[in-house]
């Protein structure tokens, strides 16, 4: 059965650790330690608050659970919003440097409370160890103007020897600075600061969580992109951009705000996820040294608007001498997962993913895994690369469908049996488990229906959205991408049984639908069963810049999720100036007619439209004197289905 050799190795260790003297607890035990819980957020500022840890514990792994939820506010206040605020935990040890251990940046969460949302964020705060013992003061600090949040804070402390262990943390920059400011250059604020360390300190990493806000009349520093030079001793030994190039990959999706939108080294929703330099080999044991950050030169085009700026948390941290040379951690698995992290990718029937680790001090070059659903036989794969200490990587598993069970869920397993062909000096690293979901079932054969929207890609002046299918082994079965806009595709598929990927694409990252892009309008991607035509897969067009959904073509029946299948109709741009578009989504071809009316009723334009089912047609409104009109759609059934349209012209 799978993980009987291993877990028989770890037993073994596990009762060599019970009866030594050095060791005061299991490798792999799990402390929880509360700090918050369902604390409720209601002014901006600092909520304070203490918890007691343990101490004289050795932790391979702590993490940080910033479990994110939503309350209704009393009275219905006006600021209730729920929108994109910075936040940040601080760890403040008696004796020793307030530190700032996470930041996140809150989600547009307005409708949370509605669809019963939350997310739980899990950050890694190692590198606090020596400041997270016994009774510790924590700060969460709140940098917004409306309420909504809840905010439960709690430690995951894994027992275990670390991959060095973290000894101190010391501040070299905290707060936050304007930036472009003649006034109060920013430099001011980075000045060079000297450190020292000794031993058993060897290694001193500098971390960096630095994120953009405001903005002046050129959008710094929240959507501009700058960089920063590291000095040691005066020398320039490293360049990084502050920016944020994947806001509309984020796995907390869709939001009711402009999520999508590429930031200074942030998004909403997301952690900022801090910088590390490593400077062990620029600096040595009992000698001093400099650093110093410096950011891109930059005035801001008015000083009276220079309201832009950058929260920096700058801190030096210490560690000891690396604890293995022969070392490779499971940090995670991707997929399959019922992690929130991970929503993108799930769930999945295709290849598994997981998140790996050098935390030994030689260079990995081959793994041998063991996966597969914990009960069954194992599958094994071998992985080669090189990959050297602290690097991480993704190992992408072959394809394997008998690994899935269709409809239901169960726990999946990754464990490592060898590295670099011999055997890992620390096991306790070495197996992960997840829990995986039920995978939809789809038939063999349907229509797959694309509406573009009226969102053009530059320079090509295709349609922004576009669609590949693919089998378990990653074969393009159909795909459709340089597509005019306001066009209606069908095509069948008849697919044989197997895992299946369909990934859609949007250039523009704003999706086919999205509440921002009145201009582009509204896309549809669905699926419909053949000859009743009604829809059993039509996802929200809210993708910011990409979707994907597997699904599984089995000789299975009655599993196929049906929708009840809408007639559609949709005015845009609006308010629109000289033309308007009706959008048409019906449930049949079908003869339709429309009117224009003005708000006194009088008819201004009508038109009869023969054998629409879906797509678009252009309304001459550029005659018409500005104002408040409405169109109705007649359907064949006799149905009306009035819009209201503001005319701008």
């Amino acid at each position: 059965m799978f993980g009987s050799t291993i877990n028989k190795v770890l037993l073994g260790l596990l009762l060599l650790e019970v009866f030594s003297s050095a060791v005061k607890a299991n490798p792999g035990d799990t402390t929880w330690v509360t700090i918050y819980n369902l604390r409720q957020i209601t002014a901006y500022g600092a909520y304070d608050t203490t918890a007691t840890l343990p101490t004289g514990v050795r932790y391979r792994k702590m993490r940080l659970h910033y479990i994110l939820g939503r309350y209704a506010c009393p009275g219905s206040p006006q600021y209730c919003g729920s929108w994109d605020y910075t936040t940040q935990i601080y760890a403040k040890p008696t004796g020793k440097d307030t530190v700032e251990i996470a930041r996140v940046i809150t989600p547009y969460a307005t409708d949370w409370l509605t669809t019963n949302r939350k997310h739980d964020y899990v950050i890694e705060v190692s590198d606090y160890a020596k400041s997270l013992e016994g009774p510790t003061g924590f700060r969460f600090f709140y940098s917004g103007y409306s309420w909504g949040f809840t905010i439960t804070l709690k430690l995951e402390l894994i027992e275990g020897v670390p991959p060095m262990d973290a000894l101190d943390a010391k501040n070299m920059y905290e707060g936050y600075y304007a930036f472009g400011k003649t006034a109060d250059p920013i430099e001011n604020h980075l000045t060079a600061k000297t450190f020292s360390y000794a031993s058993p300190a060897t290694k001193a990493f500098l971390k960096n969580s630095i994120s953009g806000h405001g903005a002046d009349d050129a959008n710094c520093s929240e959507f501009c992109s700058k960089y920063y030079d590291l000095k040691i001793n005066g020398t320039n030994v490293a360049q990084k951009q502050l920016w944020r190039s994947d806001c509309g990959l984020n796995n907390v999706s869709p939001q009711t705000g402009t999520w999508v939108y590429d930031r200074a080294n942030w998004c909403p929703g997301a952690v900022v996820w801090p910088i590390y330099h490593d400077l062990s080999s620029l600096t040595s044991a009992s000698a001093t040294y400099t650093a110093d950050i410096d950011m891109e030169p930059y005035t801001a085009p008015s000083q009276a608007n220079a309201s832009g700026g950058f929260q920096f948390s700058s801190q030096m941290i210490n560690y000891s001498a690396p604890n293995h040379t022969l070392d490779v951690s499971i940090e995670d698995i991707i997929s399959p997962s019922k992690n929130e992290n991970y929503v993108r990718s799930n769930p999945t029937c295709r290849n598994p993913v997981i998140k790996i680790k050098n935390v030994g001090t030689s260079i990995i070059t081959n793994v041998v895994f063991n996966y597969g659903l914990v009960g069954n036989t194992p599958l094994s794969y071998t992985w080669t690369g090189n990959l050297n200490f602290l690097e991480e990587t993704n190992v992408v598993f072959p394809p394997s469908l008998s690994i899935y069970t269709v409809n239901a869920a169960n726990t999946f397993s990754a464990a490592i049996v060898s590295v670099n062909g011999t055997t890992d000096q620390n096991l306790f690293n070495n197996t992960y488990q997840s829990q995986t979901a039920p995978v939809s079932v789809y038939p063999a054969s349907f229509v797959i229906k694309i509406f573009t929207n009226n969102s053009t890609a530059l320079p090509n002046n295709f349609n922004e959205t576009s669609y590949t299918l693919y089998d378990e082994n990653g074969n393009i079965v159909i795909q459709k991408d340089s597509l005019p806009n306001a066009t209606l595709y069908a095509d069948t598929v008849n697919l044989t049984p197997g895992c299946y990927k369909l990934v859609v694409n949007d250039v523009g990252c704003d999706g086919y639908k999205w509440w921002a892009n009145t201009v582009g309008g509204t896309g549809n991607v669905r699926f419909e069963n053949l000859g009743i035509g009604n829809i059993f897969y039509n996802p929200n067009g809210d993708i910011g810049c990409q979707s994907t959904k597997y699904f599984v073509v089995a000789n299975t029946t009655g599993l196929t999720e049906n929708i009840a299948r809408q007639n559609e109709i949709e005015v845009f741009p609006n308010p629109a100036t000289g033309i308007a578009y009706i959008k048409f989504d019906l449930s049949k071809n079908q003869t339709v007619s429309y009117t224009i009316t003005d708000i006194s009723g009088k008819l201004l334009q009508q038109k009869q439209i023969h054998k629409m089912e879906g797509g678009y047609e252009n309304v001459d409104i550029s005659k018409l004197q500005n104002g408040v009109y409405f169109i109705s759609v007649e359907l064949e059934n006799k149905t009306h289905i009035t819009k209201k349209l503001i005319i701008q012209n």
